[in-house]
């Protein structure tokens, strides 16, 4: 048997500045714990070691040695790929509600107060669609799934039944 071990007290602060998930004993959390044990949902930011919760030294060297290999890997290609399909706010068409701000997960959207429009940062944003969907004013489209496409493809697979 061994003593407690517990999260940081810094945790949290951690958390909120690189947008990470943590349990709700704040230990970080990872993407996937067999497909991705290292990284998190922040592009560029991994997890290795207690951390993430109690670990014995041998596991703690191996996601060391992974996040290393994946901090490297992103380095010595030189560039980042982003998401195609980025989400996008239509400024003409935003009513400046915020409603999309709070909700997006990935916290790409910010509130923009000398035009009192939203903002995309297509860096962060993943796609999922959440602002979209959300969005009162139509005024969020997300690329490659906008309105008109959907509409087109649902008439496309109606003309078969």
């Amino acid at each position: 048997l061994s003593v407690a071990l517990e999260a940081r007290p810094d945790a949290e602060e951690v958390r909120r500045k690189f947008n990470m998930s943590c349990s709700a004993e704040g230990w970080f959390l990872e993407r996937h714990p067999k497909l991705a044990p290292v990284a998190t949902f922040t592009d560029g930011v991994w997890v290795a070691g207690a951390c993430q919760g109690p670990k014995d030294i041998p596991d703690t060297v191996a996601q060391a040695g992974a996040a290393a290999g994946e901090a490297l890997a992103l380095l010595d290609r030189g560039y980042v790929e982003l998401e195609p399909n980025v989400a996008w706010i239509d400024e003409e068409a935003c009513s400046g509600c915020k409603t999309c701000v709070p909700l997006c997960p990935y916290s790409a959207i910010t509130f923009d107060g000398e035009k009192g429009k939203s903002r995309i940062n297509e860096a962060l944003c993943k796609g999922c669609g959440t602002c979209v969907a959300a969005c009162p004013s139509g005024a969020a489209q997300q690329q490659l799934f906008t309105d008109r496409q959907i509409l087109a493809e649902i008439k496309g697979v109606l003309a078969y039944v």
